[in-house]
């Protein structure tokens, strides 16, 4: 990540106060989150969540929800790199999990845009526990103008 994002697009901070606004009311997995913002720069955004005993498997958190929240955060970050907001859609996504994560502990979340190029965004993401414990790595590409009826509601 680089140490002075560039501001965001007027448009997409509003897009992003609709987004997060959303996901709180209709999202399922989010409405069980207490999560932060910690960095939002134009293509980078670094998220902390909490996972709670409601994503166990076994003793940690199950490498699903690590998944679901590394291609969120990172369709998040295309998002910010862009100069209107248009809907997204995963067209690739490959995570390699290294451990679990601790019920109760925060999680940090980071992704950065690569590039976008027509109508594709290459992105890559990471997640840490908070001791800075490397728990998956991601690399992802999304499709830029889909017609989502998920997203178009927003």
């Amino acid at each position: 990540m680089s140490e002075d994002p560039k501001p965001l697009a007027p448009s997409i901070a509003m897009a992003f106060e609709g987004i997060r606004t959303a996901f709180a009311k209709e999202h399922p997995l989010f409405s069980q989150l207490n999560y932060r913002a910690l960095r939002v720069g134009r293509g980078e955004l670094v998220i902390e969540v909490t996972p709670t005993e409601n994503f166990l498997d076994g003793d940690g958190i199950h490498s699903g929800f690590m998944t679901i929240l590394l291609d969120t955060i990172m369709g998040m970050a295309t998002w910010s790199d862009m100069d209107t907001f248009q809907p997204l859609a995963t067209i690739n996504l490959q995570t390699d999990t290294f451990c679990q994560a601790l019920p109760g502990k925060k999680v940090i979340i980071e992704a950065i845009c690569e590039g976008l190029m027509d109508d594709v965004s290459i992105v890559r993401g990471k997640t840490t526990s908070e001791d800075g414990t490397l728990l998956a790595t991601a690399a992802g590409t999304f499709m830029v103008g889909t017609r989502s009826a998920q997203v178009s509601r927003i």
